[in-house]
């Protein structure tokens, strides 16, 4: 019972020191790479966007609708920045992490283990099965993993509509 009383203490202070992700010139690179186009068009989605995501549409003339995602997640000692970007089947088509602070962990940032989440759009992964594990990085690929799973649902909700 203490147990559970403590994890819960510790999810709600995750949670209400969640931290809004840094857009940087990084960020606008990688869309500008992805995209193949100097000058990316994107607009925020404000009713989407809060404190610890930020979410953009992504209008190009040649190309679907797109959305991107900019946010953070917490490591074992560190907040850690990525984003990814969907489809509009809103499947994810690429993602990257932008910022890793902590000195563990980094190897969740190798384009090859997030590969795997590219064309996945459920938001019931599980890591460990769905998504391999990966040594050395348990903390920062479980928050990784737990917030695609919160970010796809959240996008599907609202796209439902």
């Amino acid at each position: 019972m203490k147990l559970f009383f403590v994890l819960v203490l510790l999810a709600i202070s995750i949670t209400a020191n969640a931290r809004q992700p840094e857009e940087s010139k990084k960020f606008d690179k990688e869309l500008s790479k992805f995209y193949g186009v100097e000058n990316i068009s994107k607009t925020k989605i404000e009713e989407l966007s809060t404190k610890n995501d930020i979410v953009y549409k992504i209008d190009d003339n040649d190309k679907e609708l797109n959305i991107v995602v900019l946010t953070s997640a917490m490591g074992r000692h560190d907040w850690f920045d990525f984003f990814m970007i969907y489809n509009s089947k809103l499947e994810i088509q690429y993602m990257q992490v932008l910022v890793y602070r902590s000195d563990y962990g980094a190897e969740i940032t190798a384009k090859r283990w997030l590969s795997q989440f590219y064309n996945k759009h459920n938001d019931s992964l599980k890591y460990g099965s769905d998504i391999q594990a990966i040594s050395g990085a348990t903390f920062s690929a479980v928050a990784l993993v737990k917030n695609v799973n919160r970010i796809n649902k959240k996008l599907k909700e609202y796209f439902s509509d």
